[in-house]
């Protein structure tokens, strides 16, 4: 009888792809007028100041605050911690984003490689360096690629376009 073998046996793959569960993501916008008491009220809820710049991340405890426009915020929690200060309504919104994003990470010696495929980024250390994110594009679809640790890059995309994003991730890896 002939036993059979894989044809990728012995081969290595550079990249893991897979969905990250178990986070929560609000979203906390501030009305130009009324800014700088929205940065103080959350300030007094955070226990730390809101980014000042677009592409960094802010973390405090096991929150992750990512400013991502004027006045804009998104802040990343762990499912359960149900983060809502109480802020009035005239000075800024709170609007949960958890159902409307899926979370796809990327990991490994060649997850930077395969998103230079289609993502017009710099995904080198010194370009683009751990806790770094970007508002950008996976395959004309909007993302935001968060730099999470050396080797891990975690993809959120809108609900809608997850499987697409994700079997491009699938191609640009084989």
């Amino acid at each position: 009888m002939f036993e059979r073998h894989s044809a990728l046996t012995g081969v290595t793959a550079s990249a893991r792809i897979g969905e990250s569960r178990g986070w929560a993501l609000v979203q906390a916008a501030a009305f130009a007028a009324t800014h700088s008491q929205f940065r103080q009220q959350m300030r007094a809820a955070l226990g730390t100041d809101l980014p000042s710049t677009v592409g960094t991340v802010t973390r405090v405890g096991t929150r992750m605050l990512l400013k991502t426009g004027a006045e804009q915020y998104w802040i990343f929690t762990s499912e359960g911690d149900d983060f809502a200060p109480s802020i009035s309504a005239d000075i800024g919104a709170f609007t949960s984003l958890s159902h409307s994003r899926t979370c796809i990470f990327i990991e490994g010696e060649g997850a930077g490689a395969v998103l230079a495929k289609g993502v017009p980024l710099d995904f080198h250390p010194d370009s683009f360096p751990i806790d770094c994110f970007a508002l950008t594009g996976v395959h004309h679809t909007p993302v935001l690629i968060h730099r999470s640790t050396d080797k891990r890059y975690d993809i959120y995309a809108l609900r809608t376009y997850a499987r697409t994003v994700w079997e491009w991730l699938e191609d640009a890896a084989a």
